[in-house]
């Protein structure tokens, strides 16, 4: 029984509870989710990304899913102090079938200082379009049950709004970084999401704001002497409402090789949320592409239901080195 009613809880709160961001554990691999003033905080042209993230597959018969994904570029029109970005993603929260997807472009502008121009602060905009829609068909209502059982065939009563709706978002961030060499860097930052805190009720007569979410992160790597090892300690802690959340940790990377044309290196991650998880991460990367993965082992309340099992993802960054210039020949 006690199964059945958080499976129920969970089902639902997509739908009556207040509206919260999406989140993904590797926000490490996920930089455009981090915040807009990681636009183009890469050496190179381009960089392509990609995100997939299923939870609670313990508990539901339909797993919360997130597909996100983006792309990058630097200088654009040859505006060397630019980049521009383009972040999309498609969320699907349980039974209810209520989605939500975003198109966001973020505008950052980068600038150098030092004699190795290795001290880096951007500054970021970002506009974001935002489609929410529902399926009331999936959803059940008290009065669809008759003697404790439930008829499926028999209509509901309740007074059911549009099922999709359209909404315009805002926000920004701030990220300064200091570049010794490839593998020893630190940098932090902030970013604010929802500044204009859109109404996402479904219902015309109803106020549900979306809360401004703020995201405080860092990330840095140290080489461990002269060995090939790395440690890369990162967190970040954001608030929206009256929710919190601090994600901390550190992967630990080891160099296959560091040949100019043959870079490889693996690295395996330990990391914990909150009174909500601890979770591993892996990753791998040759040359210009990341591929990493984590799984989520669910320590709240819920992994009465959940038996501890939370989520995994799944992320692929590449990047496109510098394109070089057409040469115009006389």
């Amino acid at each position: 029984m006690k199964r059945l009613i958080l499976i129920s809880t969970i089902c639902v709160l997509g739908l009556f509870s207040k509206a919260q961001d999406i989140h993904f554990s590797e926000f490490f691999a996920t930089p455009l989710f981090t915040s807009p003033a990681l636009t183009g905080q890469f050496e190179g042209t381009y960089r392509f990304s990609g995100v997939i993230r299923r939870q609670w597959a313990s508990v539901s018969a339909q797993p919360f899913q997130t597909f996100g994904g983006g792309a990058e570029i630097n200088k654009p029109f040859n505006i060397k102090p630019i980049a521009l970005g383009l972040r999309v993603y498609h969320d699907y929260t349980g039974l209810s079938a209520l989605t939500t997807t975003s198109v966001a472009v973020p505008l950052a502008l980068k600038l150098r200082f030092g004699s190795a121009k290795n001290f880096t602060v951007s500054v970021a905009g970002q506009a974001e379009f935002l489609q929410r829609t529902i399926d009331f068909s999936k959803l059940s209502f008290d009065d669809q049950y008759f003697s404790n059982r439930y008829n499926r065939n028999f209509a509901s009563a309740e007074n059911s709004p549009s099922g999709t709706s359209f909404f315009f978002n805002f926000s920004a961030g701030i990220y300064v970084e200091k570049r010794i060499s490839e593998r020893k860097r630190i940098g932090a930052g902030i970013s604010s999401f929802n500044v204009a805190e859109p109404n996402l009720a479904l219902y015309a007569t109803s106020q549900e704001p979306l809360p401004i979410r703020n995201n405080i992160h860092f990330f840095s790597s140290v080489p461990l002497g002269s060995s090939n090892f790395d440690l890369m300690p990162a967190g970040q802690f954001q608030f929206q409402g009256i929710h919190d959340e601090l994600l901390i940790g550190s992967a630990f990377r080891y160099h296959l090789s560091e040949a100019s044309l043959d870079k490889r290196s693996v690295q395996i991650g330990f990391w914990g949320r909150t009174r909500d998880a601890a979770y591993l991460s892996a990753g791998f990367t040759k040359n210009n592409l990341f591929i990493g993965g984590s799984y989520d082992f669910n320590l709240s309340k819920l992994r009465t239901a959940s038996e501890y099992l939370g989520g995994w993802e799944v992320s692929i960054i590449y990047t496109l080195s510098t394109v070089r210039e057409k040469i115009k020949r006389v």
